[in-house]
């Protein structure tokens, strides 16, 4: 489900290795889910999968966004604006009573993971190699 594929490369390896770490944390909960059933209690797995998936991408989305403004990227603001609706999300989720309903928590994250990289990654990031590799950014 949490393959890399080519398809996925910015072509800048060290914000591929990020993605490629996000990726296994989508692996991670992916896995859970599968394992997971009604009489076992997964909370501290899931607590623990959403503040990694939290803490790496604010990692991450930091070093982007930390590029971006030293080249002057042209669609900073609009990229930021969506590594912050990310954020966002995670906090909610973060919030949700994750405790009653373990396995629909863990969809619910899935879901929203899997919408980010065909969305976020394939397109936004995407938008941004061209002027990288410009600026030297490889």
């Amino acid at each position: 489900m949490f393959e890399w594929k080519d398809v996925y490369s910015v072509k800048i390896s060290e914000i591929d290795s990020q993605h490629k770490q996000l990726f296994k944390i989508g692996e991670n909960l992916a896995t859970a889910i599968k394992i997971s059933d009604t009489e076992t209690d997964h909370y501290d797995e899931i607590v623990r999968l959403i503040n990694e998936l939290k803490s790496y991408t604010v990692y991450h989305f930091q070093h982007e966004e930390s590029i971006m403004r030293k080249i002057g990227y042209a669609n900073y603001e609009n990229h930021k604006a969506e590594h912050d609706a990310f954020i966002e999300k995670i906090s909610e989720l973060q919030k949700q009573d994750i405790y009653i309903n373990q396995k629909n928590a863990m969809m619910n994250i899935l879901t929203f993971i899997l919408d980010w990289i065909s969305k976020h990654i394939l397109k936004s990031d995407m938008a941004y190699t061209n002027q990288f590799k410009e600026n030297g950014i490889f």
